[in-house]
């Protein structure tokens, strides 16, 4: 269990916090610690704790007074949310296919991607608005987020061949999730539009070096000639989430162990858990509950009004499209608990020829290995412990791997749930915890709820809750082509 600070900084404090305290009395420059200062401080990395935190992608050349968030009487001011990060994979290689040109000019497979107005802030009870303008604090002193150090001991990977070494690593680590239900920590709302279109192969993915806009081709003062931006071909989606918490996630990056199969053999491996969660007991969830967008993500396309533009990014000033404030796949209560790698199963990022591949390894016949991955379905799942024949267990949001605790200055403990869980689960909406087994299972009353859509009158479709338990990724590999 990660080592926190106490509310004293009593305890395993960061010499870097410390040094901050230490000359913090004087206006002048930062001055040298004495040998006795840096004798008395231990640390692992760095420590954030974000307050008052919020942030939203607004266009580069905004109203003169900063955020139109700010500006009084402004009707709509999320229609200034223009900044965007773009994204252009080039598509197949039509040449390597033996297509001739004239069939490659008629294929849309190209992509190009924006994404616009990312935000976050506090959240709310409106799943229709991306920015609350609210912020919220991420993590707290005793529980904050970490940017540390590390060393995993007596590890094995790919093969019987490869002896038991240790591993340094570096984590990115978000504040650790409580045991005991805490709703105070599902306070983040996320969002985001995009658009995406679908190209010809034989259009130019050249960039506007100021703008990070398609670059016209030939260039005209009409920045819509000739850069194969169709409306008829483009995804234009709002995303919106509510009550959204990360904490228990982490990332760890390190070098993988010599390996006979290249693409393993010393690359760049990762470790990962991720989770967002935003109801720390959906039990009781009802489709008649009041405060359901409260806790949600929604996914809606249709919009109020379209533009001069196929999209904002070709025109500055352009103003973002407004959506309807009622369509969309509305998810009630998501729980998003993905294990992503391990240190014994690494998630490597490597390259085959010019083609990147993403890959979570093959699990192989290691009984030092397996042993760390595999779970002991036999036995109840609150005996499981690190002495346990197979030390693997299921990350969803009521445990994720073996407790720890944190004792404070105060003399309390708090009570974390683990970060070193090997199987995945996934559940929406009204879903029960068998708390012997650690299985979830889906509510199938009639007032359950999760998956419902809305059409843009508001007339909705209950689909129930769902629940995906117990994933465990034998082996995942993605490849780029083409390039």
């Amino acid at each position: 269990m990660t080592q926190r600070c106490s509310t004293g900084f009593k305890k395993f404090c960061l010499a870097s916090v410390i040094a901050v305290l230490l000359v913090s009395q004087s206006v002048h420059a930062l001055e040298s610690l004495s040998d006795d200062h840096l004798a008395q401080t231990t640390g692992e990395g760095m420590a954030l704790f974000p307050e008052n935190f919020k942030m939203v992608f607004q266009a580069a050349n905004d109203l003169s007074s900063a955020s139109s968030y700010n500006q009084v009487g402004l009707i709509n001011p999320e229609k200034y949310d223009t900044g965007f990060i773009r994204i252009i994979p080039t598509g197949e290689n039509y040449a390597n296919l033996k297509i001739s040109a004239a069939d490659a000019a008629n294929k849309r497979t190209k992509a190009d991607i924006f994404i616009y107005g990312l935000a976050l802030s506090a959240s709310n009870n409106n799943l229709n608005q991306r920015f609350s303008n609210n912020g919220f604090d991420w993590g707290s002193a005793i529980n904050p987020w970490l940017f540390r150090a590390g060393i995993a001991n007596n590890i094995q990977q790919f093969s019987s061949t490869n002896t038991a070494g240790d591993i340094s690593y570096l984590a990115l680590e978000a504040p650790l999730a409580k045991v005991s239900a805490d709703e105070s920590d599902n306070n983040i709302k996320l969002g985001f539009w995009l658009d995406a279109f679908s190209r010809s192969w034989n259009s130019s993915h050249s960039v506007n070096p100021i703008t990070g806009a398609p670059l016209a081709k030939p260039m005209t003062t009409d920045p819509t000639n000739d850069v194969d931006l169709d409306k008829n071909q483009r995804l234009r989606l709002q995303f919106v989430a509510n009550g959204l918490s990360l904490n228990g996630s982490q990332v760890k990056l390190f070098q993988t162990m010599s390996s006979t199969t290249p693409q393993y053999n010393q690359t760049l491996g990762m470790a990962s858990i991720l989770r967002l969660n935003t109801n720390d007991n959906p039990e009781n969830l009802k489709s008649t509950d009041s405060n359901l967008n409260s806790k949600a993500i929604r996914l809606s396309t249709a919009t109020l009004n379209d533009g001069n533009y196929s999209t904002p990014a070709l025109k500055q000033n352009s103003e973002a499209p407004l959506f309807n404030n009622q369509e969309g796949l509305y998810l009630y209560s998501p729980n998003i608990n993905l294990v992503l790698g391990s240190i014994h199963q690494p998630f490597i990022l490597g390259s085959e020829g010019n083609n990147i591949i993403l890959e979570i390894t093959r699990i192989p016949n290691v009984a030092n290995i397996y042993n760390k991955i595999y779970t002991d379905y036999t036995a109840p799942y609150s005996n499981l412990s690190a002495n346990s024949p197979y030390q693997g267990s299921t990350c969803n949001v009521y445990t994720c791997g073996f407790n720890g605790s944190s004792l404070l200055s105060s003399g309390n403990t708090i009570t974390y749930q683990g970060n070193n869980a090997t199987h995945s689960s996934i559940s929406i909406g009204s879903v029960t915890r068998d708390p012997t087994s650690n299985l979830l299972k889906a509510n199938r009353d009639v007032n359950a709820t999760g998956v419902m859509f809305k059409n843009g009158a508001g007339t909705a479709v209950n689909l129930g809750s769902a629940a995906i338990d117990g994933v465990l990724i034998q082996h995942l590999k993605f490849k780029t082509t083409g390039l």
